[in-house]
């Protein structure tokens, strides 16, 4: 049986508006500048703590200012995770054909796990995913293999029948580092020459490509 798993931010769910807002009012709110929305495509994709990082002055990225941002951002997104947030257009047609076609579907993100759950209960109600995995905590994030690694050994399908579905190099590179097909789409957070010069064995414009791929 094969598997299809889906990255999350900039794949799925277009949340970049309301990571960025979140993003935005913490700084704000511990004096720092804030960033245009644009900025962001490039800060999110490596997890929440990597993206507070980016956004921060560079004489400020110390541990705890990190630390302390982290915390806040993650009141701040709980409240606005939900106000922007949207499926990009037809990915739910996408995961309704892929189910009735007998394929297994999974979600691995480096969004914190706590925040995923809540967005895929909100936004695909209806959709019967085989497994969703966030980043937990103590585990390495994306582009370390061990989230696919860990959905290949849970669902038993080998790497031969799993394609991996990302908008960034950090999942082109994830799907390498676990052995399965890469598939990149451009509807994302970043471009097609990001997607390509990190080995996508694939390019996507639209969901429905993906079921001539498979």
């Amino acid at each position: 049986m094969k598997l299809i798993i889906f990255d999350l931010d900039g794949t799925l769910l277009d949340t970049l508006r309301d990571l960025g807002d979140s993003c935005n009012a913490v700084l704000q709110e511990y004096g720092y500048p804030i960033h245009e929305l644009a900025a962001y495509k490039k800060f999110v994709g490596n997890g929440v703590q990597k993206l507070i990082e980016r956004a921060l002055p560079e004489e400020a990225r110390s541990e705890s200012t990190i630390s302390v941002l982290l915390s806040a951002f993650k009141r701040q997104y709980e409240q606005k995770a939900v106000t922007h947030t949207q499926p990009y257009p037809g990915i739910v047609s996408l995961l309704e054909q892929l189910k009735s076609l007998g394929y297994l579907i999974s979600v691995a993100s480096n969004k914190y796990h706590e925040a995923v759950i809540p967005l895929m209960t909100q936004y695909f109600p209806d959709i019967p995913f085989d497994l969703i995995l966030g980043h937990r905590t103590g585990r390495p994030a994306k582009p370390d293999p061990d989230i696919v690694l860990d959905t290949l050994d849970a669902l038993q399908v080998a790497k031969k029948d799993c394609y991996y579905v990302g908008d960034s190099s950090v999942d082109m590179d994830t799907a390498k580092n676990a052995g399965v097909t890469a598939i990149g789409v451009t509807w994302g957070f970043r471009d097609e020459d990001e997607l390509r010069t990190h080995g996508a064995d694939h390019i996507i414009h639209q969901p429905e490509q993906l079921l001539g791929i498979l």
